[in-house]
């Protein structure tokens, strides 16, 4: 696991830890720390094993990562999996510094098409480590924490998981606009994109700034 950390030239910036979600490496998450990084914020995309490291290996690995920056304010991003990783890692290891959460297209609710593939061998062996402690598979509990929590979902119905399970509507064709909502969270917006789209969306990027800067999508 590795972790990708641009510099930036201003002092003591912000710092906004970003996380990919299942299938994908820190590369992916490129373009977006791009566009946070021009609105202020210094950016580190985390990059993990998501099929092959268990859930305690890679909240440790973070969590050591997170202890040894030098930053007043530290948010969080997780696209999908990410999303419930920084839910994981708050619950864990509380008392972190002050700073707000984005979930984008995390399956807070469950994932009906993760639920599909768990009940079929190989569909297991597709999701590897990814579904420990019910990650993916079961409902995640309330927010509870004192960071904020905005999700931003997508509604542009194009993915890979259309093929795999009947998604409620709407969805980002990947994941159902109802299983991103979560009991707690402080704020909730649609965009018009697919699953993958979020993380290259300027949209996405824009609201993203502005709800850890306001704790709120709409200025």
């Amino acid at each position: 696991m590795t972790v990708y950390s641009p510099p930036h030239p201003a002092e003591k910036p912000e710092t906004v830890i970003l996380l990919h979600g299942i299938w994908m490496k820190g590369f992916c998450l490129y373009p977006l720390a791009k566009r946070l990084r021009a609105q202020g914020y210094r950016t580190i995309c985390f990059s993990y094993r998501s099929l092959r490291s268990s859930l305690n290996e890679t909240l440790v690995h973070l969590h050591r990562c997170i202890e040894d920056l030098e930053a007043e304010t530290i948010h969080f991003v997780g696209h999908s999996l990410g999303g419930l990783l920084i839910q994981q890692l708050l619950e864990r290891y509380p008392g972190q510094r002050p700073g707000g959460v984005v979930a984008l297209g995390t399956p807070f609710a469950g994932s009906i098409v993760a639920r599909r593939l768990y009940s079929h061998r190989l569909g297991r062996y597709l999701l590897g480590r990814s579904t420990e402690e019910g990650l993916l598979i079961e409902s995640a509990p309330p927010w509870q924490f004192t960071q904020k929590l905005g999700v931003i979902a997508g509604i542009r119905d194009f993915g890979i998981g259309q093929l795999i399970a009947r998604l409620p509507q709407p969805n980002d064709g990947t994941v159902g606009v109802i299983e991103t909502k979560l009991a707690g969270m402080t704020d909730h917006c649609l965009v018009k994109t697919n699953h993958t789209g979020l993380l290259f969306s300027p949209a996405v990027a824009q609201l993203t700034g502005t709800f850890l800067r306001y704790h709120r999508f709409t200025p």
